[in-house]
């Protein structure tokens, strides 16, 4: 009968207390690759964004024991090792790869990215002599491998030549990782005697946790059944978005998100189907498409404020995305324009909504019978309604949302009837050049109306503007109810007649 065991990644390694690298930094890697973690905990620091404070660390006895559990009850597929800081510690942590047959990935930690030494000098020869002999792998920096391999690196041959050295001690693949050499990797398979090198861009953004980062995704996608070079690709493409997306949390050095770009994913996902569910809402009222404009409508929602400016080319050295530097040689940066990441839409944008947005539609009599919207919400659609919301935002960042409506007297009457709050502006009072992003008319209402964000903001437009009203929500679905609220005024009266 086959096993029900679940297959699990291990990481031996150092507690960061500031959060930042070491252990918590792998399991945050773990988690959001979608792999078990389970961890042995070697020593502990007192560490934050400016160094290392102390270090103290564990019996080697308990190490092993912390092995022991897991190895004896789990399926460990790959480990991970990071900081070991003594060779006692070493020569234990290799003791127990041996005896388990571990699959080892071997981060060699020698300092803390915020300052700080973390592994003993004569460390360093006992895990090069005792442990690299029986690993997978090992991911040293350009600092790491230096001391490794006994080699100065200035350049890729220099680099090509401390993998073959470090190789010697029986590793078989070995990555020197390239935040300090033009961010390329260069991957060393020791038994085809082979180069491969990956080229990167260079990001900005937080670094503390990058070693730790780029090991423990390694492990995960080589654990989930991806190629050597696969992963080392996967893992390398996943720290540079960890660091796009980190979090200036102290004084210092800003640690790596790992689990940055996931969490936008998730919020790009919600927003679509907040847009969906209120469109669900106003499209089963009947009454809804007599508040539509001829222009036709949209329902327009914002990213979460964190994540308010996504990832734009200004965050790479060479101020391109990675997904457009294939094309310069063909167009100008000026002329690029953001590729689909995830099928919602340009991955720059905040903002989502209809592309072709909502419209009436009639029978053949001329009767109107329903509203029916013009294709799939995606980011970087319903720019004009994005810079309401982005006004609204000045003073309540929990805003979100938009949805605009006809102007009429009456409309207006059924709002306020409704009981939403509204506020009024004059397009002809706006200045010649106010566009910043955001509508100056209700930035201006706003903050006459003391910076309180009302339920609505209309208009009765102007020389080549339509008039129109703007309800805004928490979320599309809030602005929708809102909506509904109008929509049951109209059947009241209605219901007079």
């Amino acid at each position: 009968m086959p096993s029900l065991k679940k297959k699990c990644v291990m990481t031996i390694a150092g507690s960061d207390s500031g959060g930042g690298a070491g252990i918590q930094a792998d399991l945050k890697t773990f988690s959001t690759l979608g792999v078990h973690a389970a961890c042995v905990i070697v020593s502990v620091t007192s560490q934050n964004t400016t160094g290392v404070k102390s270090v103290f660390d564990l019996p080697v006895s308990e190490i092993g024991k912390q092995v022991d559990a897991v190895c004896t009850d789990a399926d460990v597929s790959f480990a991970k090792t990071g900081m070991l800081s003594t060779p006692e510690i070493v020569r234990s942590v290799a003791e127990k790869v041996k005896e388990y047959g571990l699959s080892l990935i071997v981060d060699p930690v020698m300092a803390a990215e915020a300052g700080g030494a973390l592994l003993q000098k004569e460390a360093a020869q006992t895990l090069a002599e005792n442990l690299l002999p029986i690993s997978y792998a090992v991911t040293p920096n350009v600092f790491e491998a230096e001391i490794l391999s006994g080699i100065q690196i200035k350049n890729t041959d220099d680099a090509k030549a401390a993998a073959q050295k470090i190789a010697e001690t029986g590793v078989k693949y070995v990555i020197v990782t390239g935040g300090h050499l033009n961010a390329e990797d260069i991957v060393y398979d020791a038994a085809n005697k082979k180069f491969t090198i990956l080229s990167g861009a260079f990001v900005k953004g937080g670094t503390h946790g990058t070693g730790c980062t780029y090991s423990s995704a390694l492990a995960a996608y080589l654990a989930r059944g991806y190629t050597l070079e696969q992963a080392c690709r996967l893992a390398k493409e996943f720290v540079v978005s960890a660091i796009l997306y980190s979090e200036k949390v102290g004084g210092g050095v800003a640690p790596v998100n790992p689990g940055g770009a996931a969490a936008l994913k998730a919020e790009r996902a919600a927003v679509i189907e907040n847009i969906i569910t209120a469109w669900d809402i106003l499209k089963a009222d009947n009454a809804f498409p007599r508040l539509i404009p001829e222009v036709g409508t949209n329902i327009a929602m914002t990213l979460p404020d964190i994540f308010k400016e996504s990832i734009h080319g200004d965050n790479y050295a060479s101020g391109i995305l990675p997904t457009q530097q294939s094309q310069q040689s063909q167009q100008s940066q000026q002329s690029q324009q953001p590729q689909n990441a995830d099928g919602f839409g340009s991955f720059v944008a905040a903002t989502a909504a209809f592309p072709g947005r909502i419209h009436r539609v009639k029978d053949k009599t001329g009767a109107e019978t329903a509203a029916e919207s013009i294709g799939y919400p995606v980011f970087g659609s319903g720019l004009h309604l994005a810079r309401v919301v982005r006004s609204a935002q000045d003073f309540d960042k929990t805003v979100r949302a938009c949805i605009n409506l006809g102007y009429t007297e009456q409309n207006i009457k059924w709002c306020e009837q409704a009981g939403l709050s509204t506020l009024t502006f004059k397009r002809e009072d706006e200045p010649e050049h106010a566009d910043d992003g955001k509508e100056w008319g209700s930035v201006n209402v706003i903050q006459k109306n003391g910076g309180i964000v009302p339920d609505t903001i209309y208009e009765v437009g102007g020389f080549a503007k339509e008039a129109i009203i703007r309800v805004l929500g928490t979320d599309a679905v809030d602005a929708a109810k809102k909506i509904i609220r109008i929509c049951d005024e109209i059947r009241k009266q209605d219901e007079k007649k």
